[in-house]
């Protein structure tokens, strides 16, 4: 989101165009918040949601679109939310842990590739190459989009996006299902023959991929530079801007600080200004609180050589890491140092530079007795988090109702005598179970609702010098329940209105027309529970019979949850049970038609 006049909401960039429907979706993301992650897939919806989304509304939205997305973080960088909620179940299909790459390093790219369809023209695919993770975070970040089409034979440039999509299967703690696996193999396929629509000023663009496949040909040779990374020292610094006669950096005064004084006095150096914290724009549909945009997390480096600019962006920051070992993703657009070089981004009228104050750093600086004590607690949750962990499943002894979870691992762990580590369900904070080193464990959790069985863990570590980390994973989940995700939604449709909206968004898409017929206001509400005066419910069934038959038997899971209990009888809606049995009588013989 640099500069700050063109700044743009994720939810957005990921919105499908306007006659197309979303196909796949691939992201990666080094961290990851999971309240975040659901705010993506309320893009890929085929309704629109204003002001505060309805929980039915929310759930469908999520549930829609969970086996079309894939998204690959680091193995022990889920954050652990303050409060676990429905949704986050359906997620489980989509988020996939990946392992180091190699020791010592990470998975660190953050890229979204889309590939949208519509009934009347070709697919079209978008590229989104970020430098912020998906996560809750207000940092200034920068994002570039991309659009294109399948033309003609493979493009060699594309080839790195093609390595990362092939090898993301390979990554993943837990492995994939097939169809997953094989729809990233066919996207792969597709972005070799990808030709992109280059943004305005640009003259070409080449894509580069560390840590995997053949090393990235990227050139930061010039005669001058700017660098902004958060993140930085000597080595990463060495292989942006070696030996530059001009060179600038935008970090931050903690790492601008732990420079040497001899590669401080090399730059030119700048902080974001405290006066540039502007409001962040809110999403049309009200999903984003307005909230201030402070900090730095953007990661650009602009070369200048042989009058043309080069302007890198992505996910690399200015580190050793980055450059040796790390996963990362960048992208290079070349075009003319007048429209696109360092003077665009630090000349006098340039808004970025508005951003800017000046800092008089020296380096030198000691670095903190924690930091090495703080990053041996994450190594140890990363290492924990890429073993496999396993949820068995098995009804609870002597009881009609309930579950008992016990969680082992493939193998033992390796954990520290003088560190502390505990294990809960993310459905069940507070229940925490100590794991230890060196054995396989099998920590048991008992009387466990339906809803609330989940293979989302919580690991949480101490260490000797009294620091706290957690994380979240996801573990393998054996002997699943039929029904589970019908009960989590059966518990959030607990009113004759939720379940007639939930109708609704199922079979009419969200339509406000479809909405107005039923008698609701938009917001969830109706002006009454029977069916009599909605003339609306009856077309709606029929159309979706004929049109939609898979929309028919996913309500008739939540119908059939419903009639299980007393409470959800008297949510269904006077005089639905009858008009129900018609229905399932009619599909029955369409679907005999079919067969025969």
């Amino acid at each position: 989101m640099l500069p700050p006049d063109a700044r743009a909401v994720l939810l957005d960039q990921l919105r499908p165009p306007v006659g197309f429907t979303l196909d796949a979706a691939v992201a990666t993301t080094f961290s990851l918040d999971l309240a975040a992650a659901l705010i993506p897939p309320l893009a890929f919806a085929f309704f629109e949601l204003r002001g505060t989304p309805d929980p039915v509304a929310a759930l469908e939205a999520v549930r829609s679109c969970t086996d079309r997305v894939d998204l690959f973080c680091q193995a022990g960088q889920i954050a652990v939310p303050a409060q676990a909620s429905d949704l986050m179940t359906f997620l489980e299909p989509m988020v996939h842990e990946v392992r180091r790459p190699r020791p010592g390093h990470l998975f660190h790219p953050k890229i979204w590739l889309l590939r949208y369809a519509s009934p009347d023209t070709g697919d079209l695919f978008r590229l989104l190459c970020l430098t912020r993770n998906l996560t809750r975070d207000h940092a200034w970040d920068a994002v570039l989009r991309i659009d294109g089409a399948v033309s003609g034979g493979p493009k060699a440039g594309n080839r790195p996006l093609a390595d990362l999509l092939r090898a993301l299967p390979g990554l993943a703690t837990i492995p994939l299902p097939v169809d997953r696996s094989e729809r990233l193999l066919g996207l792969a396929e597709d972005v070799r023959r990808i030709e992109w629509e280059l943004p305005e000023a640009v003259n070409e663009i080449y894509f580069h991929l560390y840590g995997i496949g053949a090393p990235p040909k990227a050139d930061f040779s010039g005669y001058r530079h700017l660098v902004v990374s958060p993140f930085l020292n000597e080595a990463g610094l060495a292989t942006v801007a070696r030996d530059s006669p001009s060179a600038a950096i935008v970090s931050r005064v903690k790492d601008l600080d732990k420079l040497t004084p001899e590669t401080s006095a090399r730059f030119t150096q700048y902080v974001i200004s405290g006066i540039a914290g502007l409001e962040e724009p809110v999403a049309d549909d009200g999903l984003e609180a307005v909230q201030v945009l402070s900090g730095l997390h953007a990661k650009i480096y602009v070369v200048e050589r042989n009058r043309l600019a080069h302007v890198f962006i992505g996910s690399a920051n200015a580190t050793q890491a980055a450059f040796g070992g790390n996963v990362e993703v960048l992208v290079e657009m070349v075009g003319g140092a007048t429209k696109m070089g360092v003077d665009t981004f630090l000349g006098e009228d340039a808004p970025f530079r508005a951003m800017l104050e000046p800092y008089a750093g020296t380096g030198g600086a000691e670095p903190d007795p924690l930091d090495e004590a703080r990053r041996a607690l994450d190594d140890l949750l990363r290492d924990i988090a890429a073993v496999p962990h396993v949820v068995t499943v098995e009804p609870a002894v002597g009881q009609e109702t309930g579950f008992t979870l016990t969680v082992t691992t493939e193998r033992p762990l390796s954990i520290p005598d003088d560190y502390r580590v505990t294990v809960e369900l993310l459905t069940r904070l507070g229940d925490a179970h100590a794991q230890t080193g060196g054995v396989v464990p099998a920590l048991t959790f008992s009387d466990v609702p339906l809803p609330d069985i989940t293979p989302f863990l919580v690991l949480r570590a101490r260490s000797p010098e009294g620091l706290q980390a957690g994380t979240v994973i996801r573990g393998r989940l054996v002997n699943d329940p039929e029904g589970r995700f019908d009960e989590v939604l059966a518990r959030q449709v607990d009113t004759t209105e939720k379940f007639l909206r939930f109708l609704a968004l199922l079979l009419g898409l969200g339509n406000p027309f479809v909405l107005a017929a039923l008698g609701g206001t938009g917001d969830g509400s109706t002006s009454s529970t029977g069916l009599g005066p909605r003339p609306g419910i009856f077309e709606l069934v029929v159309r979706a019979l004929a049109a939609r038959p898979e929309a028919i038997a996913d309500l008739d899971r939540l119908v059939q949850r419903l009639r299980a209990t007393d409470t959800g009888q008297r949510v269904l809606p006077e005089g639905f049970d009858d008009l129900w049995a018609t229905v399932a009588e009619a599909q029955h013989r369409l679907q005999g038609k079919v067969a025969g």
